[in-house]
């Protein structure tokens, strides 16, 4: 232990930790503002799911539980800068000369589809019957999502997800700040989609709010992050005609009863 430079770890944990928080604290709480107190009168003009809220004491522990997760995975994160600062070899890199500015645009837009791509199947992986009744059926708790929701979730989760997506800076060299901007653009949009305000994108690969959302609402169904390219690729994509909920599982739903019709509000993706 006397090796470890306390002060340099207590400021790149610290600092982790505050911009995590700065980041989860302001988007989230932007948009609980402008929508579910200043228009809590209105939901059908704005919300996903116009007749379902979270209740008061959801909302309290959505925060509470989502604020102690940014916290943790702000402290598993600087510990890593702070072994990176101390000499942990990685292929990071940090002058854009080592390899050149196309190659750090190209892997930047690299490491945002290698990263989004990671999360489809750790998420479809979380949504295997045993995984999804052990872990994930804590975040599914809320079916009504809102900003804070988006951390809210079982704690190994948390680590799972952190360590998956992170990974490919381990082996592949990307520019440290390519790595920042990617990890702060998932936290941002992440926050967003999971804010159960209606919502589009003028990105053309983000897709609408209403594409998680609905994640929420049929649960096993709709397992991308931000790009749809592999819900489509799977077969995992919620198509109108098809019956989804809490015990079906697989991501492709189920037939409709023979001889019934349900009716349900389908916007398209």
């Amino acid at each position: 232990m006397a090796d470890i430079d306390w002060p340099l770890l207590s400021l790149c944990v610290g600092v982790s930790v505050a911009v995590g928080l700065l980041i989860y604290h302001g988007v989230a709480g932007y948009y609980h503002l402008r929508y579910y107190t200043l228009r809590r009168d209105e939901p059908q003009l704005w919300k996903c799911q116009p007749k379902r809220f979270l209740t008061p004491k959801q909302h309290r522990t959505a925060v509470l539980l989502g604020s102690a997760n940014m916290t943790l995975g702000g402290v598993l994160s600087g510990a890593v800068i702070y072994l990176i600062a101390r000499g942990m070899e990685t292929p990071i890199f940090y002058d854009v000369a080592d390899y050149g500015w196309v190659y750090v645009i190209a892997s930047t837009l690299g490491l945002f589809v290698l990263m989004d791509a990671i999360a489809y199947y750790v998420h479809r992986l979380l949504h295997v019957r045993f995984l999804f009744r052990a872990l994930h059926r804590h975040h599914h708790k809320y079916v009504a999502t809102s900003p804070y929701v988006v951390t809210a979730l079982h704690p190994l989760e948390l680590v799972l997800l952190q360590a998956a997506t992170l990974a490919p800076v381990f082996f592949i060299p990307f520019h440290a700040a390519s790595i920042g901007a990617v990890l702060v653009y998932v936290l941002i949009f992440n926050i967003v989609d999971h804010s159960g305000v209606r919502l589009t994108s003028s990105l053309p690969w983000q897709g609408p709010s209403m594409y998680h959302d609905d994640h929420h609402a049929h649960f096993h169904v709709n397992f991308g992050q931000h790009l749809m390219i592999w819900d489509r690729l799977h077969g995992t994509l919620r198509v109108p005609g098809r019956t989804y909920g809490r015990n079906i599982f697989g991501g492709k739903g189920a037939p409709q009863p023979k001889g019934k019709r349900i009716v349900e509000e389908f916007n398209g993706y």
